[in-house]
């Protein structure tokens, strides 16, 4: 027998509120520099050396030979699905859906840090979406003439190795000081909080205002999935990480949604309706989705701290 469609009848139900928890709660969200994605997977060209040198007169100029490649997005999608009695929506004196919204929204920042910033294994597509900075920095890359733990340091959160990490990025051609954010994962906040310079200033900021705390000046982004995982998750329990890093070299893809989950925000959106069976069973569903590419611009953009002791 067949059933009747009513599909493009579903109101999309959008929460501003849970759109800004997504992008307060996730520092790669808020930092990284967006691709916008037409597709599945996008190359991003990366401009390889133009080699300078004297040249004497009458004499001809020297050729660069330096190699011009691309780094690739793919977009991957991660999202979940709540279950919600429709007894539960008319009855309860609590806004189910925008409370569910906002979890979402928070869990959904949590798992997209942690798959870009600290998971430690090889991108698989699937539990492993993406290639983390933390990764790229602990890996060879012949392309970039990087090697694996160059701009890597562990141990305690000692002035002196906290130091040595952002040496590590401003001694690079990558840095840009106008453009550098620094991520740090909360447990860092009691470890940095009286740490002083060999002139007993403060290295850490407190701000007035979410958003406004400093790491050595420069502007610093708490995160709840800068820990340490093996595979991507919403609840990472590893080392906490300290990164800092060029915003331009730290890449988003902004790949779409299917038309019915579409959303103001490209790329994420929250959706209720009822599932196919719903008049038999009075519930609905709150479906949350992202659809996100990422990549690393270049490893000598990043320096990463691993808090170990």
């Amino acid at each position: 027998m067949a059933r009747e469609t009513f599909e493009d009848w579903i109101p999309v139900e959008l929460g501003s509120t849970a759109i800004q928890a997504l992008v307060r709660e996730s520092a790669t969200e808020a930092l990284a520099r967006p691709e916008p994605m037409a597709s599945d997977t996008k190359q991003v060209p990366r401009s390889g050396e133009f080699a300078i040198a004297n040249v004497s007169k009458g004499a001809a100029y020297g050729e660069t030979a330096g190699t011009n490649d691309y780094v690739e997005l793919i977009a991957r999608k991660a999202g979940g699905v709540a279950r919600v009695a429709e007894e539960d929506l008319l009855d309860s004196s609590v806004d189910i859906l925008d409370t569910k919204r906002q979890d979402a929204a928070r869990n959904m920042a949590k798992y997209f840090d942690n798959a870009t910033l600290a998971v430690s294994a090889a991108s698989n597509g699937t539990t492993v979406p993406y290639t983390s900075v933390y990764k790229a920095v602990r890996t060879n890359n012949p392309a970039t003439s990087y090697t694996a733990d160059a701009n890597y340091t562990a141990g305690a959160a000692t002035y002196a190795n906290l130091s040595a990490v952002l040496a590590d990025y401003e001694v690079s051609e990558f840095a840009d000081f106008g453009n550098t954010f620094v991520i740090a994962a909360h447990e860092f906040r009691a470890a940095i909080r009286n740490i002083l310079d060999s002139q007993n200033r403060p290295i850490f900021q407190e701000g007035m205002n979410p958003g406004e705390d400093r790491l050595f000046g420069f502007p610093l982004t708490w995160s709840h999935g800068a820990k340490v995982s093996v595979t991507a998750t919403a609840t990472p329990s590893g080392n906490p990480l300290l990164i800092i890093g060029n915003r331009d070299l730290l890449i988003k893809g902004m790949a779409k949604l299917s038309p019915t989950i579409a959303s103001p925000n490209p790329g994420f959106a929250l959706q209720r309706a009822n599932n196919g069976v719903g008049f038999l069973t009075d519930e609905a569903l709150l479906k949350a989705a992202m659809r996100r590419g990422f990549a690393v611009g270049h490893e000598k953009a990043f320096a990463v701290f691993e808090k170990t002791s």
